[in-house]
Protein backbone atom coordinates (compact mmCIF):
# COMPACT_ATOMS: atom_id res chain seq x y z
CA UNK A 1 0.00 0.00 0.00
CA UNK A 2 1.44 3.35 -1.04
CA UNK A 3 2.02 5.86 1.74
CA UNK A 4 1.09 9.56 1.57
CA UNK A 5 2.37 12.17 3.99
CA UNK A 6 0.17 15.27 3.97
CA UNK A 7 1.93 18.41 5.22
CA UNK A 8 -0.42 21.25 6.15
CA UNK A 9 -0.06 24.99 5.78
CA UNK A 10 0.44 27.90 8.16
CA UNK A 11 -1.69 27.71 11.34
CA UNK A 12 -3.55 24.66 10.10
CA UNK A 13 -3.38 20.99 11.04
CA UNK A 14 -3.29 17.80 9.05
CA UNK A 15 -6.97 17.30 9.74
CA UNK A 16 -8.22 20.82 9.01
CA UNK A 17 -6.21 21.26 5.82
CA UNK A 18 -6.61 17.77 4.37
CA UNK A 19 -9.94 16.38 5.57
CA UNK A 20 -11.27 15.87 1.98
CA UNK A 21 -8.11 14.00 1.03
CA UNK A 22 -8.20 11.81 4.14
CA UNK A 23 -11.75 10.74 3.37
CA UNK A 24 -10.94 10.03 -0.28
CA UNK A 25 -7.60 8.22 0.05
CA UNK A 26 -7.72 6.43 3.40
CA UNK A 27 -9.17 3.19 2.03
CA UNK A 28 -6.49 2.47 -0.58
CA UNK A 29 -3.49 4.36 0.79
CA UNK A 30 -1.59 4.60 4.03
CA UNK A 31 -2.52 8.22 4.81
CA UNK A 32 -0.45 10.09 7.37
CA UNK A 33 -1.54 13.52 8.55
CA UNK A 34 1.31 15.18 10.38
CA UNK A 35 0.85 18.18 12.66
CA UNK A 36 3.99 20.29 12.28
CA UNK A 37 5.86 21.74 15.29
CA UNK A 38 3.75 24.28 17.17
CA UNK A 39 0.58 23.15 15.41
CA UNK A 40 -2.32 20.99 16.50
CA UNK A 41 -1.45 17.84 18.40
CA UNK A 42 2.31 18.09 17.85
CA UNK A 43 4.14 17.89 21.18
CA UNK A 44 7.03 19.89 19.73
CA UNK A 45 6.85 23.67 20.05
CA UNK A 46 7.87 25.94 17.20
CA UNK A 47 11.47 27.18 17.18
CA UNK A 48 12.93 30.35 15.68
CA UNK A 49 14.68 28.38 12.92
CA UNK A 50 11.33 26.97 11.93
CA UNK A 51 12.02 25.68 8.40
CA UNK A 52 15.06 23.68 9.53
CA UNK A 53 13.23 22.46 12.62
CA UNK A 54 10.09 21.36 10.79
CA UNK A 55 12.09 19.70 8.01
CA UNK A 56 14.02 17.63 10.53
CA UNK A 57 10.80 16.88 12.41
CA UNK A 58 9.13 15.39 9.34
CA UNK A 59 12.27 13.52 8.36
CA UNK A 60 12.37 11.84 11.75
CA UNK A 61 8.76 10.74 11.33
CA UNK A 62 9.47 9.38 7.85
CA UNK A 63 12.52 7.46 9.04
CA UNK A 64 10.33 5.73 11.62
CA UNK A 65 7.34 5.07 9.38
CA UNK A 66 8.93 4.59 5.97
CA UNK A 67 9.19 6.22 2.53
CA UNK A 68 6.20 7.76 0.84
CA UNK A 69 4.80 10.57 -1.26
CA UNK A 70 4.77 14.10 0.09
CA UNK A 71 1.73 16.27 -0.55
CA UNK A 72 2.35 19.76 0.77
CA UNK A 73 0.13 22.82 1.03
CA UNK A 74 1.80 26.26 1.18
CA UNK A 75 4.20 25.99 4.16
CA UNK A 76 3.97 22.22 3.80
CA UNK A 77 4.91 22.53 0.12
CA UNK A 78 8.09 24.42 0.98
CA UNK A 79 8.95 21.76 3.55
CA UNK A 80 8.28 18.97 1.06
CA UNK A 81 10.96 20.29 -1.26
CA UNK A 82 13.43 20.71 1.59
CA UNK A 83 12.82 17.09 2.60
CA UNK A 84 13.17 15.79 -0.96
CA UNK A 85 16.51 17.57 -1.31
CA UNK A 86 17.84 16.25 1.98
CA UNK A 87 16.53 12.67 1.87
CA UNK A 88 15.51 11.66 -1.68
CA UNK A 89 15.49 7.95 -0.78
CA UNK A 90 12.56 8.57 1.56
CA UNK A 91 10.51 10.45 -1.03
CA UNK A 92 8.66 8.64 -3.83
CA UNK A 93 7.39 11.90 -5.28
CA UNK A 94 6.27 15.39 -4.33
CA UNK A 95 2.97 17.13 -5.02
CA UNK A 96 2.76 20.83 -4.23
CA UNK A 97 -0.28 23.07 -3.94
CA UNK A 98 -0.58 26.71 -2.93
CA UNK A 99 3.10 27.03 -3.79
CA UNK A 100 5.52 29.48 -5.35
CA UNK A 101 9.31 28.97 -5.47
CA UNK A 102 9.97 32.57 -4.49
CA UNK A 103 8.22 35.76 -3.44
CA UNK A 104 7.68 38.17 -6.35
CA UNK A 105 9.19 41.59 -5.67
CA UNK A 106 5.81 43.26 -6.02
CA UNK A 107 4.51 41.20 -3.09
CA UNK A 108 7.29 41.85 -0.58
CA UNK A 109 5.68 44.98 0.88
CA UNK A 110 2.29 43.30 1.05
CA UNK A 111 3.75 40.32 2.89
CA UNK A 112 5.51 42.61 5.35
CA UNK A 113 2.17 44.32 6.05
CA UNK A 114 0.50 40.93 6.48
CA UNK A 115 3.23 39.93 8.93
CA UNK A 116 2.34 42.86 11.20
CA UNK A 117 -1.38 42.29 10.73
CA UNK A 118 -1.22 38.61 11.68
CA UNK A 119 0.86 39.29 14.78
CA UNK A 120 -1.99 41.51 15.99
CA UNK A 121 -4.79 39.29 14.75
CA UNK A 122 -6.30 38.91 18.20
CA UNK A 123 -7.10 42.63 17.96
CA UNK A 124 -8.33 42.63 14.35
CA UNK A 125 -10.12 39.29 14.25
CA UNK A 126 -10.66 37.89 17.75
CA UNK A 127 -12.77 35.04 16.37
CA UNK A 128 -9.83 33.82 14.27
CA UNK A 129 -7.53 34.14 17.27
CA UNK A 130 -9.95 31.98 19.24
CA UNK A 131 -9.86 29.35 16.50
CA UNK A 132 -6.07 29.34 16.54
CA UNK A 133 -6.05 28.95 20.33
CA UNK A 134 -8.50 26.05 20.07
CA UNK A 135 -6.37 24.30 17.46
CA UNK A 136 -2.88 25.00 18.80
CA UNK A 137 -3.26 25.95 22.46
CA UNK A 138 -1.66 28.90 24.25
CA UNK A 139 1.48 28.59 22.12
CA UNK A 140 -0.29 29.76 18.97
CA UNK A 141 1.18 33.27 19.07
CA UNK A 142 4.73 31.97 19.33
CA UNK A 143 4.09 29.53 16.50
CA UNK A 144 2.66 32.31 14.37
CA UNK A 145 5.58 34.63 15.01
CA UNK A 146 8.27 32.05 14.18
CA UNK A 147 6.58 30.72 11.06
CA UNK A 148 5.56 34.12 9.74
CA UNK A 149 9.02 35.59 10.20
CA UNK A 150 10.68 32.83 8.19
CA UNK A 151 8.06 32.72 5.43
CA UNK A 152 8.02 36.52 5.15
CA UNK A 153 11.66 37.53 5.54
CA UNK A 154 13.57 34.28 4.99
CA UNK A 155 11.43 32.51 2.44
CA UNK A 156 13.00 29.18 1.34
CA UNK A 157 13.58 30.21 -2.27
CA UNK A 158 14.04 27.50 -4.88
CA UNK A 159 16.41 28.32 -7.75
CA UNK A 160 17.91 26.31 -10.60
CA UNK A 161 21.04 25.85 -8.51
CA UNK A 162 19.04 24.77 -5.45
CA UNK A 163 17.11 22.22 -7.50
CA UNK A 164 20.16 20.85 -9.33
CA UNK A 165 20.35 17.73 -7.15
CA UNK A 166 16.61 17.02 -7.14
CA UNK A 167 15.80 13.70 -8.80
CA UNK A 168 12.26 12.86 -7.66
CA UNK A 169 8.99 13.33 -9.61
CA UNK A 170 7.58 16.80 -8.94
CA UNK A 171 4.01 17.93 -9.57
CA UNK A 172 2.26 21.24 -8.96
CA UNK A 173 -1.50 21.44 -8.46
CA UNK A 174 -1.98 25.16 -7.89
CA UNK A 175 -5.31 26.92 -8.29
CA UNK A 176 -5.96 29.05 -11.36
CA UNK A 177 -7.31 31.97 -9.27
CA UNK A 178 -3.98 32.72 -7.59
CA UNK A 179 -2.06 34.48 -10.38
CA UNK A 180 1.33 34.69 -8.67
CA UNK A 181 1.19 30.96 -7.88
CA UNK A 182 0.32 30.17 -11.50
CA UNK A 183 3.36 32.21 -12.55
CA UNK A 184 5.44 30.62 -9.80
CA UNK A 185 4.65 27.14 -11.10
CA UNK A 186 5.96 28.15 -14.52
CA UNK A 187 9.15 29.56 -13.03
CA UNK A 188 9.76 26.35 -11.12
CA UNK A 189 9.18 24.27 -14.24
CA UNK A 190 11.70 26.41 -16.09
CA UNK A 191 14.34 25.70 -13.45
CA UNK A 192 13.32 22.05 -13.02
CA UNK A 193 11.95 20.93 -16.42
CA UNK A 194 10.77 17.57 -15.05
CA UNK A 195 8.06 19.43 -13.14
CA UNK A 196 4.51 18.62 -14.21
CA UNK A 197 1.87 21.32 -13.77
CA UNK A 198 -1.86 20.71 -13.62
CA UNK A 199 -3.78 23.78 -12.53
CA UNK A 200 -7.05 23.32 -10.65
CA UNK A 201 -9.79 25.50 -12.14
CA UNK A 202 -11.82 27.88 -9.95
CA UNK A 203 -9.50 27.35 -6.99
CA UNK A 204 -7.21 29.66 -5.04
CA UNK A 205 -4.38 29.17 -2.55
CA UNK A 206 -6.01 26.08 -1.02
CA UNK A 207 -6.97 24.22 -4.19
CA UNK A 208 -7.35 20.95 -2.31
CA UNK A 209 -10.09 22.52 -0.18
CA UNK A 210 -11.59 24.81 -2.81
CA UNK A 211 -12.09 22.06 -5.39
CA UNK A 212 -11.51 18.78 -3.55
CA UNK A 213 -13.09 16.53 -6.18
CA UNK A 214 -10.88 17.82 -8.99
CA UNK A 215 -7.83 17.87 -6.75
CA UNK A 216 -8.36 14.33 -5.48
CA UNK A 217 -8.89 12.85 -8.93
CA UNK A 218 -5.74 14.48 -10.28
CA UNK A 219 -3.73 13.46 -7.22
CA UNK A 220 -4.94 9.88 -7.56
CA UNK A 221 -3.78 9.83 -11.19
CA UNK A 222 -0.36 11.00 -10.08
CA UNK A 223 -0.10 8.45 -7.29
CA UNK A 224 -1.26 5.58 -9.47
CA UNK A 225 1.80 5.86 -11.70
CA UNK A 226 4.68 3.46 -11.19
CA UNK A 227 7.98 5.24 -10.72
Amino acid sequence: MKRIYFLHGFMGTGQTHFEPQLTYFKTNYDVILLDLPGHGASETDAAADYIDQATEYVLEQMKKTGPGYLVGLSLGASLSLQIALQAPTLVAGVVLTGYTPDVPEELTDIMAQQYTYFLEIDQHQPDVAEQFAALHGNRWKTTMQHVLYQMTFRYPVMTKETLADLTIPLHILNGTDQAYEVDGASRLQKDYPATEIDLIADAGHTANLDQPESFNKRLEQILSRSY
